[in-house]
């Protein structure tokens, strides 16, 4: 009976295992029965997107000062992952 301690927590850490593999299966089979549908994307993101989208669909807009917006919104997006880098 010297590893008594040690057989309590084995059956502990067993069964909340046990119970983490029951809820876990459960939740993935309701989410297969729900088809959730999602919305519109919301923002900064989306909405740069969305953005970039209208710039290079109006015709009203040269292809000189396209090629020159792609240009800086490469360079934005290049600043925006050295912040999350570092």
């Amino acid at each position: 009976m010297e590893n008594f301690d040690i057989i309590i927590l084995t059956v502990i850490v067993s069964l909340l295992f046990l119970v983490f593999i029951i809820a876990t299966y459960r939740e993935l089979a309701s989410a297969e029965i729900k088809n959730k549908r999602f919305g519109k994307e919301s923002g900064p993101r989306a909405e740069m997107i969305r953005f970039v989208g209208s710039i290079f669909t109006d015709e009203r807009i040269e292809t000189k000062d396209k090629k020159e917006l792609l240009n800086i919104i490469k360079k934005t997006l290049s600043d925006m992952e050295e912040d999350e880098n570092s």
